[in-house]
């Protein structure tokens, strides 16, 4: 019986439909599923002298592209090159800065959503990311480069005794032919995966470091309320398009973009303690106004990336308006609520929502 294998190794083009399967960063999957192809493809409805009752006589196919989810348990670097997690999220959000902290080897990327990315000088301009599956063919492991990937949306969802786990949705122009697999994966070290012990939620208030949007340091200051919910969940829409143009291309050539949406779900006990965050006040306030709140969300894993700075990551979504959620009554447990929030665009940080990654990777 073959060996069966199956991994994946991202990398990023530098002109987009050119593959990437050199310079990749290899993340583990929770899921092992292949992206979908898709083709438009039909009868050609033309009378050409054919007896057409009879049966079609010709199946045309006019484009084609593929789709992809990618489930991934959230590491703060990929192997072999570690700057693709962080890759992923660039391809995201289009903005990133990326700053040597001090002297030492550790590096603070921070993201944020770009009306421009695809412009010239606008961050991604024509990059575009290479999703190679190495797989079986029988006996034979072979790659399967799925070029020319946008990522469309993220998102994050964390739960008790689970790593915090990265839903990536992407699309894409087309498949090329298998070829020679990428041997010797190197997976992120265990010791850099984002864990539910090791993540901190806060409301109120936040220290940024430098100058919006390009923060080097974002933490909750001592005012800040910490929050414990049962799960938390983050999605992250960019609202981009995939278009196929009059181009001479049977695939899409063209990205269009659309606006960023945020939705935030907290998961959490129907409650109105003394101290810290109050369920019901929340809920009740969310009655009687359209006030706005703040969510920080902090994942430390103690690693250090030089002396001082360790590898973490930070969302930062500094003003969410309530849009939902009432409390779940049953008559054989405590209530609960899962709070609904839809983040709006800050003036004073110029984002929606800002992401802070610290590891070693000079650039994302």
């Amino acid at each position: 019986m073959a060996e069966s294998r199956f991994y994946l190794a991202i990398g990023e083009e530098s002109t987009r439909g050119v593959a990437e399967s050199t310079q990749v960063g290899f993340v583990p999957l929770l899921s092992a599923r292949l992206p979908s192809v898709e083709f438009d493809e039909s009868v050609q409805e033309e009378f050409r002298g054919e007896d057409s009752l009879a049966g079609p006589y010709r199946w045309v196919r006019k484009s084609r592209r593929w789709q992809a989810t990618l489930e991934i348990p959230f590491y703060t670097e990929a192997g072999g090159q570690p700057r693709m997690m962080g890759t992923i999220f660039k391809h995201l959000f289009g903005g990133v800065t990326s700053t040597q902290l001090g002297t030492t080897t550790a590096y603070a990327h921070m993201l944020y959503p770009s009306s421009r990315m695809y412009e010239q000088g606008g961050g991604l301009e024509d990059r575009a990311l290479t999703l190679n599956y190495n797989l079986n063919e029988g006996d034979t492991l072979k790659n399967y480069p799925y070029v020319g990937g946008r990522v469309v949306s993220v998102g994050l969802e964390q739960t008790p005794g689970e790593p915090l786990k990265l839903t990536a949705e992407l699309t894409g122009q087309f498949r090329q032919a298998p070829a020679t697999a990428l041997d010797g994966p190197v997976f992120p070290a265990e010791s850099l995966r984002c864990d539910y012990t090791k993540l901190a939620i806060y409301t109120g208030g936040v220290v940024r470091t430098g100058t919006a949007p390009d923060f080097t340091d974002i933490s909750a200051d001592a005012t800040a309320v910490r929050i414990r919910p049962d799960r938390l969940s983050i999605k992250i829409d960019s609202g981009k398009e995939d278009v196929l143009r009059l181009s001479g291309l049977d695939y899409p050539d063209r990205t269009r973009l659309g606006r960023f949406t945020v939705e935030v779900e907290l998961t959490l006990d129907w409650e109105d303690p003394q101290t810290g965050f109050s369920s019901i006040a929340e809920f009740n306030s969310w009655l009687e106004t359209t006030g706005s709140t703040n969510l920080l969300c902090v994942w430390n894993t103690g690693v250090p990336a030089d002396t001082g700075y360790n590898h973490k990551l930070v969302i930062d979504i500094p003003k969410l308006v309530r849009v939902g959620g009432e409390p779940e009554y049953e008559h054989n447990r405590e209530p609960m609520i899962t709070l609904k929030y839809q983040a709006l665009c800050d003036e004073s940080t110029g984002y929606l929502v800002g992401c802070l990654l610290y590891n070693t990777a000079p650039s994302l």
